[in-house]
C-alpha cells in the first residue's frame, strides 16, 4: 500500500501556480463526482436517467464522458494514459452492464460515442494545460 505522502507527491506532478493547483484539486473532486453520476445514469432504470433538455442522448453521453475525462486527466497528470484507459474501459463495461437492467439496452454505438467523448476531453485537458505552461502563468 502506498503512503499518503507518495499519493500526494503523484498528485502534485509539477510546480504549479497556486490558482492552478487549486483548480487541479477541484478537478479531482469534480471528476470523481462526474464519474459517479455517469455510473448512476448508465445503470439506473430508464425513468430515473437524467436528461438535459434540448440535447440528443448521444450528445449527453459524449459531454458526460468529455467532462469526466477532462477533469480526471487534469487531476492526475502523471497517470494520464491509465486514467484515459480506465475511463474508456468503464464506458464499455457500463454499456455491457446495461444489458442486466430490464429497461436499458447496451449498444456498441453508445460505448463508442462515450469513448470518443473521453478521448476528446483528455486531449483538450492536455492541450489547455500545455498552453497554460507555454504562455507563462503569473505566480
Amino acid at each position: 500500500m502506498r503512503s499518503l505522502s507518495r499519493i500526494l507527491a503523484d498528485f502534485r506532478a509539477s510546480a504549479l501556480p497556486p490558482f492552478l493547483e487549486r483548480f487541479r484539486q477541484a478537478a479531482l473532486i469534480l471528476g470523481w463526482i462526474a464519474l459517479a453520476a455517469i455510473v448512476f445514469a448508465t445503470l439506473s432504470p430508464i425513468e430515473l436517467r437524467p436528461h438535459i433538455p434540448g440535447l440528443q442522448p448521444d450528445s449527453e453521453r459524449l459531454l458526460a464522458y468529455f467532462a469526466a475525462s477532462a477533469l480526471l486527466i487534469f487531476a492526475y497528470p502523471r497517470k494520464r494514459l491509465v486514467v484515459l484507459s480506465a475511463i474508456v474501459l468503464i464506458a464499455f463495461g457500463l454499456e455491457w452492464l446495461q444489458t442486466l437492467e430490464a429497461t436499458r439496452h447496451g449498444r456498441p454505438h453508445d460505448a463508442i460515442v462515450k469513448a470518443i467523448g473521453a478521448v476528446t476531453g483528455a486531449c483538450l485537458a492536455m492541450l489547455c494545460e500545455r498552453a497554460l505552461r507555454c504562455f507563462g502563468l503569473p505566480r
